[in-house]
């Protein structure tokens, strides 16, 4: 005989689970079209946009708001299924901020990270792709949240650092860097014709790289030590790329002696 009991329970049971298959979906186009709305919002095609952003912090800010977006989401979704199943989710909430209150009061050092994380996106202090150095950690910034920074050093290892523990920062991609380059050389050769020649490395490889920003030029003698004189070469360069220019540089600077016969110090060409 047909149980219409177990009929209506399977109905009731399908609409449930149709539901929570809804909301699972719903949860999952609205991930789908925020990260779409967010990428327009903050990295956008600057011939059809009235605002835009620099790049790294475009980055940044999108990644932040992704991912606070993303746990808002996820709990409403967990609130609606637990509706699903006459669960009263108030208490859970009200629970939850008591609970979460309590936690606030012991984790001092959660909360620093929080507050120092905030100040570090308000101000701007480093972006996603920045190389930055931070105590005795180095590498470029992979993700940066409320609570920590993901940093990749040059090893390929990732560096997670809460926010709290940042006591200082060194950015090394804001601005221009200095390529600096120390040339000793002997006293017995002619300084007129040293210094004809530096100028011509320094035109050449002001022409060659485009990662030069100014120069380079040259500063002058900048020491006076047993057996050589030093004369110094530097230039502004996009930042990361100071070594190649300096590398460029001292090449460039012995070709040319060697051509003309000037003999360097046997002292290390040095920074």
């Amino acid at each position: 005989m047909f149980d219409l009991t177990n009929t209506e329970f399977l109905l009731t049971a399908g609409h449930k689970a149709l539901r929570i298959l809804l909301i699972f979906f719903g949860a999952g186009l609205a991930l789908r079209l925020l990260g779409l709305i967010v990428s327009r919002l903050f990295i956008p095609n600057i011939s059809s946009a009235a605002f835009y952003f620099e790049e790294k912090r475009a980055r940044t800010l999108s990644h932040l708001l992704q991912s606070i977006a993303r746990y808002l989401i996820y709990f409403i979704a967990i609130v609606l299924v637990l509706q699903e199943f006459d669960i009263n989710t108030t208490s859970i909430i009200a629970g939850a901020g008591i609970v979460g209150l309590a936690l606030g009061v012991g984790a001092q050092s959660l909360i620093k990270d929080f507050i120092t994380g905030f100040f570090v996106i308000l101000e701007d202090q480093y972006a996603v792709g920045d190389y930055i150095v931070s105590n005795e950690m180095a590498g470029t910034v992979e993700e940066i949240g409320f609570r920590v920074t993901k940093l990749r050093d040059a090893n390929g290892i990732l560096h997670i650092i809460p926010h709290g523990a940042i006591i200082r920062i060194s950015n090394y991609t804001r601005g221009h860097m200095q390529a600096v380059v120390n040339v000793p050389v002997s006293y017995e050769e002619n300084i007129d014709k040293v210094k004809s020649l530096l100028e011509e490395a320094c035109i050449a490889i002001g022409q060659e790289l485009p990662e030069v920003i100014e120069g380079p030029s040259i500063v002058g003698v900048v020491d006076f030590r047993p057996g050589e004189m030093v004369f110094r070469v530097s230039a502004k360069t996009v930042p990361l790329e100071q070594g190649k220019v300096e590398a460029a540089l001292r090449y460039k600077i012995k070709a040319l002696f060697d051509a003309a016969g000037i003999k360097m110090s046997t002292a290390l060409i040095a920074r």
